[in-house]
C-alpha cells in the first residue's frame, strides 16, 4: 500500500499524551455528565424509564464503529481521522464530504455547548441572571474565548486541565448521585425503585419508543474519538489511540447507566423531559443552597470539558484538511511553540460563537434548541460512523480471509455497526421533527458544496491518493509495535 504509511509533517507535538489521557479526553468529549444533565431528558420523554435500554444498545454499534478506528488508526495515524481514512481507502471525495461533515457537527455541537455553560454558571448567582440574554452572551463569549485560548496554548496542559475538572465533575455527581438515591427510594413514585425492568421493551414504550431514544443515544456517545483525533500527538501513536477510544467508550456506558439509575429514581421521565434544567433544581433540593449549587458547578465543568475537547478535534481535523491543501493550507500552522494548529482552531471557532449569539437571541426554548440540535447531529455522526466503519472493513476484507480476530473486530463488527446506525437513521428520519431535517440537510448540502469546491477549484493532491490494493498481512506486521 504505497499510500499507507503516514510521515510527520513535523506541525503537532509528538509523544506528549498517553494512553489514559485519551481515555479521560475521550471520556471528555462524549460528557455523560452532562447528557445526563441536558440529553437524558429527551431520551426519558419519548422511552421512560427504557432510556437505559436505550443507551446500552445504542452503546453496541458505537463500540463496534470503536474497533474500526482502532484498526483504521494502526494503519495510519492521522488527526485528520475519517476524512483521511475514506478519502485515501474509499475515495477522495467521500472523504473530504466526511471531513467537512466532521467539522460541521462539532462546529454546532461547540455552539450549543456554551448556552448551557454559561446558564449553570449564572445560575450560582440567580435564577434571573441565567434568564438575562446579555449576562448569558458575556459570560458564554468569555467562556468560548478561555476555553479557546486554553487549547491554543499546548495539548499537554488541555489534557491536564481536563483531569481535573473531570475529577471535580464525577465526584460531585457521584456525592449527588446516591443522594438522589435516597431520596427517590424514601419518596417512591411510580416505577422509581431500580429495576431490571427498565432495560425491557416494555418500559421504553415499545420498538418506537426504543428507536427514538437511538438517534438520541448516537449523539451521547459522539465525540469518544477525539481520543483517537489527538493520536499524532500520542505517545504509541498507532495503537494507544485506538485503544483509549475503546476504553473511553466503555467507560461512558458505564458512567451513564450508573448515574442515569440513581437520577431516575428521584425525578420521573415526565418531569425530566418537561424541565431542561431538573438536575439543577434537583442539587439544590437535596443540599439547599449553597452546596445545591455544587452540582450546578460539576454540570457547567462537563460543558467545559466537552467545549474543550470539541475545539481539539475541530482543531486537529481542520489542520489535516489544511495539510492536504483540501481546505485553506493556513489551517496546517502551528505554533512554534505550542505545537497547536491555532489559525484551524481560531477560525472554525467563530462560527460557533456565532451560531451561539444566533440561539441566545433567536427565541425559543433551551430545551428545543437542545433537541433539534441534538437530533440533527445524531443524523450527521450515523452517516460519518458509518462510513468510517465500512472503510475499515473494505480495507481489511484480504486480511480477513485468514485472520478470524481481524474478521470479527475489523470487519464483520464495522459492517454490523455501520448496518445499525444505518437502520436507526432511516427508521426515524420519517418521525423526525421539520427542523431537525432541515438542520441535517442544510449541513449535507454545505459539506457536498465545499467538497466541490475544494476538489474542481483546489490543488491538493490528496484528490489523487486513494489506496487501491486491500492491507495484507504484511502491512499490518510492518506496524507492528
Amino acid at each position: 500500500m504505497s499510500h499507507s504509511s503516514h510521515k510527520s509533517h513535523g506541525g503537532l507535538a509528538h509523544n506528549v499524551l498517553g494512553l489514559w489521557d485519551g481515555i479521560v479526553l475521550g471520556f471528555a468529549s462524549a460528557a455523560p455528565g452532562i447528557s445526563i444533565a441536558g440529553v437524558l431528558g429527551g431520551i426519558a420523554g419519548v422511552s421512560g424509564y427504557g432510556a437505559l435500554l436505550a443507551l446500552l444498545v445504542g452503546f453496541i454499534p458505537m463500540i463496534f464503529i470503536a474497533f474500526a478506528f482502532y484498526h483504521l488508526n494502526r494503519w495510519r495515524a492521522d488527526v485528520g481521522i475519517s476524512y483521511a481514512w475514506v478519502g485515501r481507502i474509499l475515495n477522495p471525495m467521500v472523504g473530504a464530504f466526511v471531513g467537512i461533515l466532521i467539522l460541521i457537527a462539532f462546529v454546532v455541537s461547540n455552539s450549543f455547548a456554551i448556552i448551557p455553560a454559561a446558564t449553570n454558571f449564572l445560575t450560582v448567582f440567580s435564577s434571573t441572571a441565567a434568564n438575562n440574554k446579555w449576562l448569558v452572551t458575556v459570560i458564554g463569549s468569555i467562556i468560548l474565548a478561555l476555553i479557546t485560548l486554553l487549547v491554543v496554548t499546548g495539548i499537554r496542559l488541555a489534557a491536564r486541565f481536563q483531569w481535573v475538572i473531570t475529577a471535580f465533575e464525577l465526584t460531585v455527581m457521584t456525592i449527588f448521585g446516591f443522594m438522589a438515591l435516597h431520596h427517590g427510594l424514601a419518596h417512591r413514585h411510580a416505577g422509581s425503585t431500580p429495576s431490571i425492568h427498565w432495560f425491557s421493551l416494555h418500559a421504553a414504550g415499545g420498538g418506537s419508543g426504543l428507536l427514538a431514544g437511538l438517534l438520541i443515544s448516537v449523539f451521547w456517545y459522539s465525540g469518544w474519538e477525539t481520543s483517537v483525533v489527538v493520536n499524532e500527538e500520542t505517545k504509541r501513536s498507532r495503537r494507544n489511540p485506538g485503544l483509549a477510544g475503546i476504553g473511553s467508550l466503555v467507560a461512558v456506558v458505564a458512567v451513564s447507566l450508573f448515574f442515569g439509575a440513581l437520577f431516575l429514581t428521584a425525578v420521573n421521565p415526565t418531569d425530566m423531559s418537561k424541565n431542561s434544567a431538573w438536575m439543577s433544581a434537583l442539587g439544590i433540593q437535596l443540599a439547599g443552597k449553597p452546596w445545591g449549587y455544587l452540582l450546578v458547578l460539576a454540570i457547567m465543568a462537563g460543558y467545559l470539558g466537552g467545549i474543550e475537547t470539541t475545539i481539539i478535534t475541530f482543531g486537529n481535523v481542520g489542520y489535516s484538511m489544511g495539510r492536504d491543501g483540501v481546505l485553506w493550507r493556513a489551517f496546517a500552522r502551528v505554533g512554534d511553540k505550542t505545537k497547536m494548529p491555532w489559525l484551524a482552531i481560531l477560525a472554525l471557532s467563530v462560527p460557533s460563537f456565532l451560531m451561539f449569539i444566533i440561539q441566545v437571541w433567536s427565541g425559543g426554548s433551551l430545551a428545543t434548541i437542545v433537541a433539534d440540535l441534538s437530533s440533527s447531529l445524531g443524523l450527521m455522526f450515523v452517516v460519518y460512523y458509518a462510513l468510517t466503519a465500512i472503510t475499515a472493513a473494505w480495507m481489511l476484507r484480504g486480511i480477513a480471509k485468514t485472520n478470524v480476530s481481524v474478521a470479527i473486530t475489523g470487519v464483520l463488527m464495522p459492517i454490523l455497526g455501520a448496518l445499525i446506525l444505518a437502520y436507526i437513521g432511516a427508521k426515524t428520519w420519517g418521525g423526525t421533527a421539520n427542523p431537525v431535517k432541515v438542520t441535517f440537510i442544510i449541513a449535507v448540502v454545505a459539506a457536498f458544496l465545499i467538497t466541490l469546491i475544494s476538489r474542481f477549484k483546489g490543488s491538493s493532491s490528496f484528490f489523487q491518493e486513494r489506496v487501491k490494493t486491500a492491507l495484507t498481512e504484511s502491512d499490518m506486521a510492518d506496524r507492528s509495535e
